[in-house]
């Protein structure tokens, strides 16, 4: 596998219908105009390839968002998919630690904010941090709830609900197939799963549940920045 992180502006038209190609092999509803439009919205897009051919892609919008006056700096994460022989592959995130958290470092904070509608995306978190939110282990400290608060209500407001934490779209949104987005029942009997079917019930339906962690490698668990290729 070989993969790279391109400028949005430098995607051919061809890379374009690939990453919305793959996309309709496991999302419902998807529109093609509304998936153009995201995509040329954001800044980067990382692409996993096997053989010339793109597995997997996820589009990156950087994002600042202001806190009481204070700048806080972060990458927002778009559209993702992994081909499903490719599940449980770190290929992907390899990519995206290996550029972000050394982006990060021209920072005192950097932060990944990510919205999950999918189980296996909010999997990520628990996998590969220490610390993030909103978790079943602490509740979310104020900073970093207001941090969430900040970029959800940017990137969708009327949608994002700071009560619940979920972004609940007025309209009908993309949705992962039903044989995709299931939850098996033995999947359920994790905590942090079952933490998700708690926080975000209508993740059926597409809702979000938004999320934040820090790119920082001492925020990830033991040995993982090894695993990234960070150390």
């Amino acid at each position: 596998m070989t993969g790279g992180v391109i400028p949005v502006p430098d995607i051919t038209e061809s890379e374009i219908r690939e990453c919305f190609d793959l996309m309709k092999k496991y999302y419902d509803n998807m529109d093609e105009q509304v998936f153009r439009r995201d995509f040329s919205d954001k800044d980067y897009c990382l692409v996993l390839r096997d053989n010339n051919e793109i597995i997997g892609f996820t589009t990156q919008k950087l994002l600042d968002v202001d806190i009481g006056g204070e700048t806080v700096h972060g990458i927002f994460s778009g559209d993702t998919i992994i081909r499903r022989d490719y599940w449980g592959q770190t290929g992907l995130f390899r990519i995206f630690a290996n550029f972000w958290f050394r982006y990060a470092k021209r920072y005192d904070e950097f932060y990944w904010f990510l919205i999950c509608k999918g189980y296996r995306t909010y999997g990520i978190l628990p996998l590969m941090w220490r610390e993030f939110y909103p978790n079943c282990r602490t509740g979310t400290p104020a900073r970093e709830k207001s941090i969430i608060d900040a970029y959800a209500s940017a990137l969708y407001p009327g949608e994002y609900d700071p009560a619940t934490g979920v972004i609940e779209y007025r309209h009908e949104k993309d949705r992962l197939k039903p044989n995709i987005g299931e939850i098996p029942e033995r999947r359920r009997k994790n905590a942090d799963i079952a933490f998700f079917c708690e926080k975000d019930p209508g993740y059926v339906i597409g809702n979000d549940l938004a999320c934040l962690a820090k790119i920082d490698e001492d925020m990830l668990r033991p040995r993982m920045p090894e695993r990234l290729g960070l150390r």
